[in-house]
């Protein structure tokens, strides 16, 4: 899709200090070749140039034409994906001349807007400037596409180019909020951004620049009235909404702009969808599957339509799709992330499809909690949240399966939850015991996050099926700085 060649770009992150004063900086590579290309009709998200690591054994090569300062003295190479991955893809990276081993990038199953990154000794600082370093697919069917700047393509956040990761010792406690309101939380259309939109937004009255920074966001899918996306398998979308899933952007573009066009679709979406007490599925008939996403992607969003637009019937199936789903996939011990209607619950207390019970409960309630129809809701709520509380883990966080913690610490779900619990106790659902965790959870979370504020440790998105989710592999993904930003805002003294 695109030509290019790729010239030698060192630039410091620009939302951080001086050279004297930053606490880390990306180091961009010069790309060493002529021209990339997607297959065809394939486009990588907003048109962004790409560059390609090939499959047929030859190796794309970096190079970097400064060294960074003496007072930065540790290293990580990073690489963003600029396409939906479906398979298990390794890269090997070596440096250039001497094919001295530098790592091995772990790419399963990414997402758009991904980042995978590896941690280079500083000893071979010397070695990189002077030779380069060579990525070579060791594993995978088809090319690793990444993202790549051009001359005419200068809006892609350095975060996502590839680049080396210079930091020092001292840490910069604001990061994450730098990359959350910035163009380098862009994420898949859908949940994954409407999670992002979600914190951008509750972080407007706590940051100048939230307003802004969610308005760019708003403005890479719906300007012009309309939406415009890629979605899954690098297929452009205009103006079609896929799954239920896809239904939590039209949340904020609510708040923001309640006259534009595509509200009324993403309505209309909902009542086609809807069974006749208004429970809304992708799948139609008399066995439909329930997922407790769509408590966060349904809920919610139909919650402020209602308010926004004034329609009470949206209020209904708002409060209609969390009773379902309260009374199929949850109890006692477990929440369930999915069911068909008719059948037994699975994925019990998995921990991001607790969090999305959980945010879809705190969210659309803090909207209708005064509504009578919501008290049996409001009493399923604070028993949900006493629930995880009991599977939290000493540290704060929660493991991958709640109740297995041999499926390890996993902070998506972590931060998902915590953020659920501030949400509910800052809006006066929740009691003090779950701000309590919740504050627990985030001290923990703060130890996972890059030095320039990307949340590591999370279970990859379920394109991989149970044992990915099982087995430990982390990633950063991120739409879990929305879920930081709703946590982190929750908190603040000034919401009290």
């Amino acid at each position: 899709m695109s030509s290019l060649a790729v010239g030698a770009i060192c630039i410091p992150d620009t939302l951080s200090m001086d050279d004297n004063q930053l606490s880390y900086q990306y180091y961009l590579a010069q790309i060493e070749t002529t021209s990339f290309s997607l297959p065809a009709n394939k486009t990588a998200p907003f048109d962004w140039p790409v560059a390609e690591v090939p499959v047929t054994g030859n190796s794309l090569v970096l190079h970097w034409n400064k060294k960074p300062g003496r007072k930065n003295r540790n290293m990580r190479f990073r690489i963003t994906s600029a396409t939906d991955v479906r398979e298990e893809c390794t890269l090997e990276i070596s440096l250039a001349l001497s094919q001295q081993k530098i790592g091995v990038l772990d790419i399963r199953y990414a997402h758009y807007m991904q980042p995978f990154e590896i941690p280079v000794s500083s000893d071979l600082m010397t070695h990189i400037v002077s030779e380069g370093i060579v990525l070579k697919m060791i594993k995978g069917t088809k090319p690793f596409w990444f993202f790549a700047r051009t001359a005419e393509a200068k809006e892609i956040p350095d975060a996502y180019l590839p680049h080396l990761l210079v930091y020092g010792q001292s840490v910069d406690a604001e990061a994450w909020k730098k990359r959350l309101l910035s163009l380098a939380s862009l994420s898949t259309f859908g949940w994954m951004e409407g999670c992002v939109l979600d914190g951008i937004h509750t972080m407007e009255s706590h940051d100048k620049n939230a307003a802004q920074v969610l308005q760019q966001h708003l403005d890479k899918y719906f300007a012009g009235n309309t939406l415009l996306y890629q979605n899954l398998y690098n297929l452009r979308s205009a103006e079609k909404i896929n799954t239920v899933e896809s239904i939590l952007p039209f949340a904020i573009l609510a708040l923001r702009n309640p006259q534009h066009h595509m509200l009324q679709k993403a309505i209309d979406f909902c009542m086609a969808h809807s069974d006749a007490a208004g429970v809304v599925a992708d799948e139609m008939g008399e066995n439909r599957r329930l997922k407790t996403e769509e408590c966060y992607t349904i809920s919610y969003p139909l919650s402020i339509l209602a308010v926004k637009l004034n329609r009470p019937e949206l209020e209904k199936m708002a409060i209609a799709n969390l009773e379902a789903r309260v009374k199929l996939l949850a109890n006692n011990d477990f929440i369930y992330q999915n069911s068909k209607e008719l059948e037994t619950p699975v994925f019990g207390n998995w921990a991001r499809g607790v969090a999305w019970y959980l945010l879809g409960l705190a969210k659309t309630l803090a909207v209708l909690k005064d509504k009578e129809e919501t008290k049996m809701l409001i009493a399923a709520f604070q028993k949900g949240a006493e629930l995880v509380m009991r599977y939290q883990q000493t540290d704060g966080l929660w493991t991958c399966f709640l109740h297995e913690p041999e499926t390890a610490v996993e902070t998506s779900g972590s931060a998902g939850i915590a953020a659920a619990l501030a949400y509910g106790y800052a809006h006066k659902l929740l009691g003090e015991s779950s701000k309590a965790a919740a504050e627990k959870c985030l001290r923990s979370l703060r130890g996972f996050y890059t030095p320039d504020g990307f949340l590591t440790g999370t279970a990859q998105v379920n394109k991989g099926g149970p044992n990915l989710q099982r087995n430990g592999f982390r990633v950063i993904s991120p739409y879990t700085l929305g879920f930081i930003g709703i946590l982190e805002t929750s908190l603040d003294k000034k919401n009290k």
